[in-house]
């Protein structure tokens, strides 16, 4: 029977002395202090333990492989990488036990790059970038140390053009900042938290492959992906992420020569040749994961997200902008539905009538669910997004043209609902009218959010359905309604305050949208900056009688507070209303268990105005409770 070949670190040899060799026993081996030495005479099919850093295994497991020798593993003090791709060793005394009683060999895959041996991972792209990335499982200090050299070196870096090749000849043409390539997903955090683990072991390698477009993309991949203690996973990867799961990939660059790091071993190459040995490795003593079958095993290529085309050129060899500035390509859809939404239709004018109308017998009813028909059935939200977009690329033809769709859309409403104001015989002001006649900051605020809701809900098919929901949330036809009683009534508080209502959505909406698409990447800033200048300016020329309504409803409710806290004897104050902050018209209902008297009512006025500190005009309600 051959001995047992006990290859150990002669560095420290004195540990190996003390607390390994006695966990052998009367094991038949042979000890060698291993120093780099060559180890040709070792024969074939040896078996071999190994009580070595990540450093020394690394330049012996591809002659294992050569020599088909039959190795087990006995965790070591520098042995780090190794623990992960050799799992579940425990403790020396159980790896060694594991290894004497386990007389079959077991296969297991090993990665090589280069021709050297891959322990945990590879690492492609900006030493700056890599470095701090590959210390994601660090603690919380040195990960907000980590954070911001990410955070500095992203505004300073650019990205790189490469050119990948599968196993099975898939090209890969793009640009990123930096890719890990690892055999388990689980070797390395940054490929853990971007793909996830896998529960059985495959004969391929996984490369990740991080392309952020914009500094604000990679503000989003720090803080979902390197600042949280756990990050779950999801099916579909972010747009700055690419997957590729292959059994062999070569990359090159057109940007001359690769920064590639093997387990932290940093070096320069024109090229790299990554691939999975499958079966290549005889172990002794470890419990693998299960293994997926050869013929079970596809190649997977997820990089339909990743930059392409002309879209690498103009991001390579470029400092990061913050925004992404969409190419034309990418967006093409999103381009044709909202320059299709810009036309003025058959369609749009009839749903524009009957929406007005709709608006129209609600508002005089007082049906809130009417109206709330009304402002789904209303086609106008479609313009206004359009006409954002033009606004923000100073497209004209496209301003134009949604302008008309809009005033078009405008005139029906105001006309129709004025019509049919002069043929309703009702000339009372109902909670729904006078809930649409005194607009503040608080439904600019409304509009803003809205328009942001709009622009990604367009920009994105997905969540399109959620445009009813929007239109429900800024309800542009209820107050063209009103505006259009006002009219017919022939009463200019009622059209302006409506007007005003509908004008604060329309700014608001143009501007959020704007500035939302902005954001998406529609545009670039020095074409966007002049249109969102002149949204702005509108937004604040209408928010000028928005903020003197906003501080009257802050005063009414300062008023009512103060009210609410006095306290009468044998009178109960009850339903307070502020009619008017400006003259301090304050509404009561005075309850007593008698019938009160002009002196009593002058007592309650005259302990209200010298809270209040001003003069006021009460009209109070008299009730007798028995």
């Amino acid at each position: 029977m051959k001995k047992i070949i006990v290859l150990y670190d002669a560095e420290k040899a004195d540990t190996f002395e003390s607390d390994i060799k006695p966990l052998l026993g009367d094991a038949a081996c042979k000890f060698l202090a291993f120093e780099g030495q060559s180890l040709d005479a070792l024969s074939e099919g040896q078996k071999v333990l190994l009580w070595l850093g990540d450093a020394a295994l690394k330049s012996l497991l591809l002659i294992a492989v050569r020599q088909a020798w039959q190795i087990g593993v006995i965790p070591h003090p520098d042995m780090n990488r190794a623990l992960k791709l050799f799992r579940g060793l425990g403790t020396a005394e159980e790896a060694i036990a594991k290894i004497l009683s386990d007389p079959d060999p077991v296969t297991m895959d090993l990665m090589v790059c280069n021709q050297q041996c891959v322990l945990g991972s590879v690492m492609i792209g900006n030493p700056e970038v890599m470095m701090p990335a590959a210390l994601m499982d660090e603690n919380w200090w040195c990960k907000i140390k980590n954070f911001f050299v990410l955070l500095l070196s992203f505004r300073q870096t650019s990205l790189v053009s490469y050119q990948m090749t599968t196993e099975k000849e898939a090209q890969v043409n793009t640009a990123a900042l930096s890719m890990a390539l690892v055999y388990r997903p689980g070797n390395s955090e940054f490929t853990k938290r971007t793909i996830g683990e896998t529960e059985k072991d495959e004969a391929t390698l996984n490369a990740v492959i991080f392309s952020p477009r914009s500094i604000v993309e990679s503000l989003h991949f720090l803080w979902t992906k390197f600042l949280p203690k756990q990050v779950k996973t999801q099916e579909r990867l972010p747009s700055y992420l690419g997957h590729i799961k292959t059994a062999s990939l070569t990359v090159k660059s057109s940007s001359g020569l690769l920064n590639i790091s093997i387990d932290g071993e940093p070096f320069q190459a024109e090229a790299l040749n990554a691939k999975i040995e499958a079966d290549a490795l005889q172990t002794i003593g470890l419990v693998l994961p299960e293994k997926q079958p050869l013929s079970e095993q596809k190649e997977a290529v997820r990089v339909s997200n990743l930059p392409k085309g002309q879209v690498v050129k103009e991001l390579v060899n470029r400092p990061l902008s913050w925004i992404h500035h969409s190419d034309p390509e990418e967006v093409k859809e999103t381009f044709i539905a909202i320059h299709e939404n810009a036309q003025s239709s058959e369609s749009y004018k009839v749903l524009m009538v009957l929406s007005a109308l709709l608006a129209t017998v609600g508002l005089f009813a007082n049906a809130t669910p009417v109206i709330i028909g009304a402002m789904i059935l209303a086609p106008l939200m479609s313009p206004i997004i359009s006409l954002s977009m033009g606004v923000l690329r100073q497209n004209i033809e496209l301003i134009s043209t949604s302008g008309k769709t809009l005033l078009v859309g405008i005139g029906l409403a105001m006309v129709f609902g004025t019509v049919l104001t002069w043929l309703i015989p009702l000339t009372m002001i109902t909670p729904e009218i006078q809930a649409r006649l005194s607009p503040n900051l608080l439904d600019l605020g409304v509009a803003i959010f809205s328009g942001v809701a709009a622009a990604y809900a367009s920009a994105r098919s997905e969540v399109a359905k959620s445009l009813a929901g929007v239109a429900i949330a800024v309800a542009l036809v209820p107050p063209l309604g009103v505006a259009a009683i006002g009219i017919g009534w022939w009463d200019w508080p009622i059209f302006s305050g409506a007007f005003l209502l509908f004008l604060t959505n329309l700014v608001g909406i143009i501007l959020a949208a704007a500035a939302t698409f902005l954001m998406m990447g529609f545009s670039p800033f020095h074409l966007a900056k002049r249109g969102l200048l002149i949204a702005s300016v509108s937004v604040v020329l209408v928010s000028i009688p928005l903020v003197l309504a906003f501080n009257g409803l802050v005063e009414k409710q300062r008023i009512t507070t103060v009210l609410q806290q006095l306290v009468f004897e044998n009178i109960q104050v009850k339903d307070i209303r502020v009619i008017s902050n400006e003259d301090y018209i304050i509404a009561v209902k005075l309850m007593a268990n008698r019938i009160l008297q002009t002196d009593d009512i002058v007592a309650v006025k005259s302990k209200m105005e010298k809270e209040l500190g001003h003069a006021i005009l009460l009209e109070a309600q008299l009730v007798v409770v028995q």
